[in-house]
Formats: C-alpha cells, sequence, structure tokens
C-alpha cells in the first residue's frame, strides 16, 4: 500500500524529459526510487500479460559498485541484459566499471540509438524495425532512439557482446605471436603486428571464423597465400601464409567451414596461421571477440 502512495506522489511532479533522472542508491527496498522502479516493472509485466495499455516509459540512474555485473544487476531489477545493454551501448560484459552511471528504464525491450556510437549500436541500429520513438538525457545531449518494447537482441548482437561472435580459426590454437607492438621476427624492426600468430604445421585445416563470403583472395607480399572473408556489419577476416585454398570469390561460406590449409607462404619464418579481424578495413584485437568466461 505504501509503494502505490509514494507512486502517486512521484507521479504528480513528472521530471522534464532531459532532466537528470532519479538516482538509486542501492538495489533495498529502503530506496524509494528502487521501490518506484521495482513497482513500474512489475506494472508493465502484468498490463503485458493482461494486453492493457503499457505504462510511461519512464528512467532511473544508477551508480555501478564494485561487485555489480550487467547480469545481476538484470536479475536484480528483472530486466533481460539486453535492455541494459542496448540502452547503455555496453559492447561487452567487461565494459562495466566501478563508478559508472547506468540508465535503468522501467520497461523492458531493445533501445535503438539512432546515433550509434559503439560498434554494437552500428550492429542493433541496421537491423531497423518498428518502435516508439524516443528522447533520452544522455551524456548532455538528447538522443534518439527506436524503443522496441519487449524485445531481445538477436542471436549475432548477443554473440557480439557475449565476445562469441567469432570462433578460433584452428582445431587447436597455440598462440606464437598476439595483437600489438613487437620486433618483427624477419626483420629486426619495431612495427605493429596486425593479428594474431596461431602454430600451425603445414596442411593444417583453417575454418572461417564466422558466417560470410569470401571477398579475396590471392597473394600478396608479407601475407602469401591469403583469404579474406566479409561477414557484414562492416567485419572482415584475414587468413594468410596458406599453403592451399579450398575456395572462391563470392563464395558463402559457414563458421566452421574447412576453407584452406595453413602454410609458410610470404614472409615467414615458419608453418603458421596469421589471422586477422578488421572493422571498416582497419586491424582490431582477435582476442576482444573470442568467447570468454561467462
Amino acid at each position: 500500500m505504501k509503494i502505490k502512495l509514494l507512486v502517486f506522489i512521484i507521479c504528480l511532479i513528472p521530471l522534464p524529459l532531459f532532466a537528470l533522472y532519479p538516482e538509486i542508491g542501492r538495489f533495498h527496498k529502503s530506496d524509494i526510487y528502487y521501490a518506484q522502479l521495482q513497482y513500474e516493472i512489475g506494472e508493465y509485466y502484468k498490463r503485458h500479460q493482461a494486453g492493457s495499455p503499457s505504462i510511461p516509459l519512464n528512467f532511473y540512474t544508477y551508480e555501478v559498485k564494485e561487485k555489480d555485473s550487467v547480469f545481476s544487476i538484470s536479475s536484480i531489477l528483472n530486466l533481460s541484459y539486453d535492455t541494459i545493454v542496448s540502452l547503455n551501448g555496453l559492447e561487452h560484459p567487461d565494459a562495466l566499471e566501478p563508478g559508472e552511471i547506468l540508465l535503468i528504464p522501467n520497461s523492458p525491450g531493445v533501445y535503438i540509438s539512432q546515433e550509434p556510437e559503439t560498434d554494437l549500436e552500428e550492429i542493433v541500429f541496421q537491423r531497423g524495425g518498428d518502435g516508439k520513438k524516443v528522447f533520452i538525457a544522455k551524456s548532455g545531449k538528447k538522443i534518439p532512439y527506436l524503443y522496441i518494447a519487449g524485445s531481445y537482441l538477436s542471436g549475432k548482437e548477443r554473440a557480439f557482446f557475449l565476445r562469441t561472435l567469432f570462433r578460433k580459426p584452428l582445431a587447436v590454437t597455440i598462440e606464437t605471436s598476439s595483437f600489438g607492438y613487437r620486433i618483427h621476427p624477419v626483420l629486426g624492426n619495431r612495427h605493429f603486428h596486425t593479428g594474431i600468430d596461431y602454430r600451425a604445421a603445414e596442411g593444417t585445416d583453417v575454418m572461417a571464423s564466422e558466417d560470410g563470403v569470401i571477398s579475396g583472395t590471392g597473394i600478396l607480399g608479407n601475407y602469401g597465400l591469403y583469404i579474406i572473408i566479409d561477414h557484414g556489419n562492416g567485419y572482415q577476416t584475414v587468413y594468410s601464409h596458406l599453403n592451399r585454398v579450398n575456395v572462391k570469390i563470392h563464395d558463402r561460406v559457414l563458421s566452421g567451414q574447412v576453407v584452406a590449409e595453413s602454410g609458410n607462404t610470404g614472409v615467414s619464418t615458419g608453418p603458421h596461421l596469421h589471422f586477422e579481424i578488421r572493422k571498416e578495413g582497419i586491424p582490431v584485437d582477435p582476442a576482444l571477440f573470442f568467447p570468454g568466461d561467462y
């Protein structure tokens, strides 16, 4: 009964759309805004189940604490992590830092930023869809979002967030050189290594890291015999120093499909596979996209 009265009092004084949202101090019933949020989320689910009109969309803020995770927060609030991830532009589970301010909505769903800034927001933006256009005060700006009530991230979007979008290109991987600056093993100068090198005997099966289309293959300088696979959304993977290629340009391949054999072509100190992930043509660290311990 006290909570219902609290709802009435707070709703009498609506916050300006772009003012600071009410801040939840802690997830406990003694916190009035936490109690208010829980009531509203409960109302959303009750109305949704009854087929009644939904509650007005409302937002709160919460400062992330030391032991919080996006999964623990979503569980406490009875909101899917898809909701919190899409609204806050989180790209992976480790992106949440203590002291960070999260926006928390009172209605579950997917929030699609119409001004995407992160890679995940770009991927979600491309899905399109019908929804309600809302403006959300964020980082001192009025940012337009498309809100799709009760929706979830797609399998591909979740895979990107969970770092399972790409699989490793070999059945067994032993990394011999990581992404970043290193001393070139042949030339002896300091240079930027644009991928990851894996130990692989000649003739080892090389697998497509994700579904896609063969967009390039041939022989190129340091790379030797190589393949490029286009995965859409601006992402490509590169496989080089190959001994043999099993595919041709424009072939469509599936994740895990054997597309080549490793070798020792190009500038190389021995048989291995050089593997890259590129975003809009720019190499990014592949380790960020492989399955994590989540």
